[in-house]
């Protein structure tokens, strides 16, 4: 990507942003060449951080009441040689110039547009959600390949956390490869064709470690038809490594898929990658020891919470059939981990939607839970935190473990109905005491999502806030001390005439620094990365992500912005915070739920 003089001469203040009466100095530090909008993830004690960037997000244009597809990656690699020019249809999208370029290799903005929005009718090339940077505090970010080896940007990478040692954990999807296949002859085709197809390097989803410049893949304890699947979604300093992965599978799901991926009509992988993953696996939460020669112990497998937190599963049938799973997302350096995992209560019945109508079936859910030597323990009271399932298939968690520090504190949220909507509410667990708190938050319904934790009990994460004058509610970033109950908009914090409006609060190291995702305007860029420029010819600003590092000043103090909505409205821009986080389709955010 070229930057025009403009943009050359705006990197320097962007880098560094600093104000005399803030709280926090800003760096900002995800603008990359290769992408528009970057995504922050996690942060150690000697500011290394890790971070993700979009390949393309999914937005929605209200005027058109319809989705479509934002490509943030520039120059995407797509391989012409395996598009049908001579397709009629193709050729009526491009001028006879147009098609001659593309005849020799030259690619236009416009062209490689077309061509993006219609590979699913042209090549079929895989395109992923997400790409990884690891930024160290004397280097540029870099992006890191950690299956796609030759950057096709076919799959999806994510780097999530990384400790002080510098090892960072993450998973990334399968890679592809083009390949022909002659599927077997048959009665009504006794001399098939070859067909090409793009077929999956399985399994379908990796854990990784990136250490010292070499990437790790983490098995998990099932493998069989398809490699199973794992991912890894935080590292503590001793080196272990919270996350999930399959665990086994039902008889009649092995039986069904061994039938059907037999070879004769698909390449045996394609198969297995299209039937194994939709749902066939059994999940467990798992934490794996990272040795120091580099070696990866078998993972520690984790049951559920099960019937009536007993551990155990309710053998139903029909709507009663349940699906019991587990996941980890954080583990501290005591071997404490902490997640979700689902609980049932056979005594208890709700409404489903099941099959065309509704049924009553037992109640089910995932819920926050705490994993420590072969136990499974809950944290909230589901009858008190849970919002009811409407369809069995899609089941929400009812309340999440996020992180958890070496104090053994606890963080995550658990969802309620507040005034008629759903809200997510933040709570601190005291593992040793086993008292739960609810913080309020900015108000009492507002939904707060904490991220991540410290070692001196800071808390961080997004919360809604109201815009000043309005209604509508957005998402702000959060800095929540436990020991002095204070609960800040990061926003009012950083000075009151930045570019940034901070909207997710991702991670904060032992020395008070966080990592960021902020919002902010930016000269748009068309897919070749070149500038877009208005008729005056003056460039075109457009709404983008990026990522900030927050470090605390010295006897800093909040400045007054003289307005008592300042806090809730800043210069950065003002786009919808859910395509932002949500659109890549994976997770921007460093944990999730199910």
């Amino acid at each position: 990507m070229k930057l025009s003089r403009i943009s050359l001469a705006i990197v320097p203040l962007l880098s560094v942003f600093s104000v005399q009466a803030a709280v926090y100095s800003v760096v900002e530090v995800g603008q990359v060449e290769e992408l528009k909008s970057t995504y922050a993830a996690g942060i150690n004690n000697a500011g290394d951080m890790v971070f993700n960037g979009a390949i393309k997000v999914t937005k929605y244009d209200a005027i058109l009441n319809r989705q479509y597809t934002d490509f943030q990656l520039f120059d995407f690699p797509l391989d012409l040689s395996l598009i049908d020019f001579e397709n009629e249809a193709i050729q009526g999208l491009f001028t006879e110039a147009e098609l001659a370029d593309l005849l020799n290799g030259i690619v236009s903005a416009e062209s490689l547009k077309i061509l993006l929005e219609l590979n699913t009718i042209s090549a079929f090339q895989p395109m992923g959600d997400a790409i990884s940077y690891l930024k160290t505090t004397n280097a540029d970010a870099e992006n890191i390949l950690l299956r796609d080896s030759q950057a096709k940007r076919g799959n999806s990478e994510y780097l999530l956390a990384i400790n002080d040692a510098g090892i960072a954990a993450g998973f990334a999807s399968s890679t592809f490869s083009y390949q022909s296949f002659t599927p077997a002859p048959t009665d009504d085709v006794p001399e098939p064709e070859a067909v090409n197809y793009w077929v999956p390097t399985l399994p379908y989803s990796s854990a990784v470690v990136f250490n010292n410049n070499t990437v790790t893949m983490l098995s998990a304890p099932y493998t069989e038809l398809g490699g199973g699947f794992s991912v890894a979604r935080n590292i503590s300093s001793d080196n272990r490594i919270a996350g999930y992965g399959s665990s086994g599978m039902g008889e009649a799901s092995f039986e069904a898929i061994t039938t059907t991926c037999n070879g004769a009509t698909l390449p045996v992988d394609l198969c297995l990658y299209r039937n194994a993953i939709s749902g066939s696996y059994q999940q467990r939460a798992l934490v794996w020891q990272l040795q120091s020669d580099g070696s990866v112990n078998a993972p520690q497998v984790y049951g559920y919470l099960g019937d009536k937190n007993t551990g155990e599963a309710f053998e139903g049938v029909g709507i009663n059939n349940i699906t019991y799973y587990s996941q980890a997302n954080a583990v501290n350096n005591k071997g404490i981990a902490v997640g979700i995992s689902m609980f049932s209560d056979s005594d208890r019945i709700n409404r489903y939607i099941f099959g065309n109508g509704y049924a009553d079936g037992i109640y089910r859910q995932a819920h926050a839970s705490i994993f420590v030597d072969d136990q499974v323990l809950p944290i909230v009271d589901p009858k008190e935190w849970f919002i009811i399932p409407g369809n069995i298939g899609n089941n929400v968690a009812g309340s999440v473990a996020i992180d958890i520090n070496d104090n053994n504190i606890v963080v995550g949220y658990a969802n309620k109905i507040i005034n008629s909507n759903a809200s997510s509410k933040m709570f601190v667990h005291d593992y040793a005491s086993g008292e739960t708190n609810f913080p309020t938050g900015f108000f009492t319904s507002s939904s707060t999502i904490p991220n991540a934790i410290n070692n001196i009990n800071q808390v961080v994460g997004n919360a809604e806030v109201i815009i000043g004058g309005t209604t509508t509610r957005r998402k702000h970033g959060f800095v929540y001390d436990i020991a002095s109950n204070s609960f800040t908009d990061l926003n009012s914090l950083i000075g009151c005439n930045t570019p940034y409006t901070i909207v997710d609060a991702v991670d904060i190291n032992d020395h008070g620094v966080i990592t960021a995702t902020a919002l902010m305007k930016r000269e748009s860029r068309d897919l070749l990365g070149e500038p877009v420029l208005d008729s005056a010819g003056n460039p075109v600003l457009e709404d983008v992500s990026t990522v900030l590092q927050l470090q605390p000043i010295a006897n800093g103090e909040a400045e007054d912005c003289n307005a008592a909505d300042a806090v809730y409205e800043r210069q950065g821009g003002a786009v919808s915070f859910a395509w932002l986080l949500a659109g890549a389709g994976l997770l921007w955010r460093r944990r999730f739920s199910r």
